[in-house]
């Protein structure tokens, strides 16, 4: 009997618990948000206005926010090929170089062990954090080129994927060329990272001036060249792009989209003015990381239904720390 009362005592707790976290589920997503406050219970926790949409919103020196949403028309995917109306949303965090710092942080790079998004954050003292790269079987390589330094996590460069995100230069280029920046193959503005005297300008010789090399696939169209890689199943997506004005953008849709339905709002939307974007992950992998005040968390709304929110383990990462001395 006693062992009876324990069992539907601890049915009793499972059942409230599970009771209360689909009622908190709930509410969230009736008030419009995929993210989740890791470290506080507080009933207005957001540094930004989450139900305001295409609006870009300074909330720190160099941070902006903005929340797009924006109706474009789709394939139907039927033999007549018409095209629907389909509503797309997703969120950005503008970062600014003047004040921010990138880097790799990883598996083989740092010598570590994958981790959830929220422990990258915290362990490196970072205050943003987004998906590096894809990644093979043995959960740590990633699929195309990357390197922190000396340490390769893959030296093969793929041929199809097209984008390659680079910061920290080396010390004898600092100052004279960006402080980071998303490149492609064959792009048009290599010349920027070079001197007069250089003679070849090569995409392989700007990544030698770069201790922090990341290759995935590109999203954005350069006039120069098409992007074949279209992706057609639906998933959620982590990206990371750079402006006109040279400013970095995470990005993540937490809402199911095609890669080309995605491209269609990068490369249009007048409030995003992207140049270049490298697509990151996609999928329940796919996540991204903010720490203001406190941590916040977007992921794939499956990860919220199954209790896995913040746990995939992530072998690479793309990490931003602000920098100690900012230019006022």
């Amino acid at each position: 009997m006693l062992y009876f009362l324990k069992k539907m005592k601890k049915i009793v707790v499972f059942a409230c618990f599970f009771t209360f976290f689909i009622f908190f589920f709930c509410l969230v997503r009736a008030q419009g948000a995929d993210i989740v406050v890791v470290d506080t219970a507080a009933d207005k926790p957001y540094p930004f206005d989450i139900l305001k949409i295409n609006t870009w919103q300074s909330f720190e020196k160099g941070l902006q926010f903005i929340r797009i949403e924006e109706t474009i028309l789709t394939d139907r995917g039927e033999e007549n090929n018409q095209k629907v109306p389909l509503t797309l949303n997703f969120d950005v965090l503008k970062f600014d170089p003047a004040f921010f710092d990138f880097s790799v942080y990883g598996v083989m790079t740092d010598k570590t062990e994958s981790k959830v998004l929220s422990d990258w954050i915290r362990n490196y003292d970072l205050q943003a954090v987004i998906n590096a790269s894809m990644y093979l079987m043995d959960n740590k390589t990633s699929i195309g080129y990357l390197r922190k330094g000396s340490a390769y996590v893959n030296k093969h460069r793929g041929k199809s994927l097209g984008a390659f995100f680079v910061s920290h230069p080396y010390e004898e280029y600092q100052g004279q060329i960006p402080s980071c920046a998303i490149l492609y193959e064959n792009d048009p503005d290599l010349h920027m990272f070079f001197s007069a005297e250089e003679t070849k300008q090569t995409l392989e010789n700007v990544l030698k001036k770069y201790s922090v090399v990341v290759q995935n696939f590109k999203l954005v169209d350069l006039p120069a060249g098409k992007s074949e890689w279209k992706g057609q199943r639906r998933h959620a997506i982590a990206a990371v792009a750079q402006d006109r004005e040279n400013n970095i953008l995470l990005m993540y849709a937490s809402k199911p989209l095609t890669i080309q339905e995605f491209r269609t709002v990068l490369q249009n939307n007048p409030l995003l003015k992207i140049k270049r974007a490298m697509y990151t992950e996609g999928g329940v992998e796919a996540g991204m990381a903010y720490k203001g005040k406190h941590l916040y968390l977007w992921q794939h709304e499956e990860n919220i239904m199954l209790f896995l929110k913040g746990s995939v383990k992530l072998p690479n990462v793309i990490g931003i720390t602000r920098k100690h001395a900012c230019p006022f």
